[in-house]
């Protein structure tokens, strides 16, 4: 029996021994079944919020390795760690089962079972119970907040030109307090006096860059340097002129992972903190009129749709920045070339390379790279034997417990018909006797809804795979296509068939600088997203060629 754990803490949950707590009783739990626990494969999302379903690696590997058919158990302490979405927990724990696992939560010894309608509402009304438990939290998180912005205090996070200073009662601390960073306020007075002297963001970031000068802190999304939108957050923040802003956004979750939503201006706290001042009023006055200016020359921005074939999938292998595209000089002509952003917006501090290939090109040699040795009939099929014989193998698997299936199927009738007679003898039926018919019949239904499974398997997997083979020879003309006709749909293909970014590392040549792309591609996007993927050739390095 392969056993798999899964465990996870939550933002608010601040115990750092939670996760360990929660595997060492899972492994318990295992040992008690009878099952290896040395060989438990465990999986833990830490500090992940429990309405995070897509940005949390360690579930989504998890599903991974169920639909690859690599475990058959997988335990964790309650309905609560697999999340708290009542609608998103149902479809997960309805793909784990559907792939053969059984999910077990240790905490009340209890093993998740969707075999009909009443079933399936029991875990819905478990997992309405979570959601809820979650609003309620989230709820009083955002309360306790604005009672602190509404003192002007620190109600979460840092900024820049200022530290977090802890406030103390005793030996109590009542709450985090700002006080102005002498160091990282020089920085922000200069920002803000060389944007007011007609210098751009770019070329501001560029310099704060070059000299190595403190950067903002970022935590997970920080690439250790100055970008332009920092400093053109910094030239707008309030903050800096005496007064602390609150709720201009609000955390929320949909599609299944965070996201920021822009609150009225109604709902904002608006509170005057003059000793926080950075920046004299005059120089604010100045900086603002003229963010006004050019507010009103450039006109609404952003939301736009990339328009080229690998903007924001292909990243510089030298700084892992992401490819923009700019206009480049090949002999007389203009034409437009992909190059690193970071090293046009951050300067050669930030990334040194300098390589430029034009757009046309580059888009070339990718799309037939990826006809000739991705979209193929020949590694479809390949791709399909895979599949079929993983299949097949779970089904031999499934076969060979036939006959214990069949005995214990024959034991719980046989209890089930004693406990009956025992029954029919008595006018006043005791408790316990009907509980035990309940869980037998329960029992009963699992099992043999898995005789069921294992009698049907090989008609199921032929019919499943007449019918991916069919979709993937649809799907594979369908991509062909969609290479050729637009970079919109083009990129939709990337994003099907590489796993990961598509990294363009300059290399020198005898013909001068050029790139040399190197990605893992994938025809598993092609087929049935419930199967494992096989992979093409690990990867690609087609240097290109003027």
């Amino acid at each position: 029996m392969r056993a798999a754990i899964y465990a996870r803490r939550s933002t608010d949950e601040h115990q750092a021994a939670s996760l360990d707590v929660q595997i060492e009783e899972a492994r318990r739990f295992v040992q008690r079944r009878g099952w290896d626990s040395t060989s438990a494969v465990v999986y833990k999302d830490d500090a992940v919020s429990r309405a995070e379903f897509k940005k949390r690696p360690a579930l989504q590997a998890v599903l991974a390795a169920a639909r690859a058919a690599q475990l058959d158990v997988l335990v964790m302490r309650d309905e609560s760690r697999l999340g708290g979405d009542m609608v998103r927990s149902l479809i997960v724990l309805s793909e784990l089962v559907e792939c053969g696992v059984r999910v077990l939560y240790y905490a009340e010894d209890r093993e998740v079972t969707l075999d009909g309608p009443t079933e399936k509402m029991i875990q819905a009304v478990r997992g309405y119970a979570s959601e809820m438990e979650r609003e309620k939290v989230s709820g009083r998180t955002r309360e306790h907040l604005q009672t602190k912005a509404r003192r002007g205090l620190n109600a979460g996070g840092r900024c820049y030109g200022y530290d977090n200073v802890p406030v103390h009662d005793g030996d109590r601390r009542v709450c985090v307090d700002y006080r102005a960073n002498p160091e990282e306020a020089a920085v922000v007075v200069e920002i803000f006096e060389r944007y007011s002297r007609g210098e751009g963001v770019k070329a501001i970031a560029k310099a704060l860059n070059l000299r190595g000068v403190m950067k903002p802190r970022a935590g997970k999304r920080g690439t250790g340097s100055w970008a332009p939108s920092a400093v053109w957050g910094i030239v707008r923040n309030e903050r800096y002129r005496g007064r602390v802003i609150w709720g201009r956004t609000q955390k929320g979750y949909a599609g299944g992972t965070k996201v920021r939503r822009n609150c009225q201006r109604e709902g904002w706290l608006v509170v005057d903190r003059p000793d926080l001042r950075i920046v004299p009023d005059d120089l604010w006055q100045a900086v603002q009129a003229r963010i006004e200016r050019t507010v009103r020359n450039l006109g609404p921005k952003g939301g736009r749709p990339h328009r080229y074939l690998l903007s924001g999938i292909a990243r510089c292998g030298s700084c892992g920045g992401p490819l923009t595209v700019v206009n480049h000089k090949l002999g007389k002509d203009t034409v437009k070339a992909y190059t690193c952003a970071y090293h046009r917006d951050r300067g050669t501090a930030v990334c040194a390379s300098t390589t430029r290939r034009p757009v046309d090109e580059l888009n070339a040699i990718l799309v037939n790279w990826i006809k000739e040795y991705v979209l193929t009939e020949e590694l479809m099929l390949e791709t399909l034997r895979l599949v079929r014989s993983r299949l097949s193998e779970r089904a031999r698997a499934t076969s060979s417990n036939a006959p214990l299936l069949d005995a214990e199927a024959s034991k719980l009738r046989g209890e089930i018909d004693r406990l009956v007679a025992a029954i029919a003898s008595t006018d006043s039926p005791p408790v316990p006797l009907v509980t035990a018919i309940a869980e037998r019949q329960h029992r009963l239904a699992a099992v043999e809804a898995q005789q069921r499974a294992a009698k049907a398997a090989p008609e199921a997997i032929s019919l499943e795979l007449r019918r991916m083979e069919a979709e993937a020879r649809r799907r594979l003309t369908d991509l062909r296509g969609a290479l050729e006709r637009n970079p919109e749909e083009a990129r939709a293909v990337l994003t099907t068939i590489f796993e990961g970014p598509i990294v363009a590392r300059p290399v020198g040549t005898p013909d001068g600088p050029r790139f040399q792309l190197e990605g893992a591609a994938s025809v598993g996007g092609v087929l049935d997203s419930r199967f494992s993927n096989s992979a093409s050739p690990t990867g690609f390095e087609p240097v290109l060629q003027p």
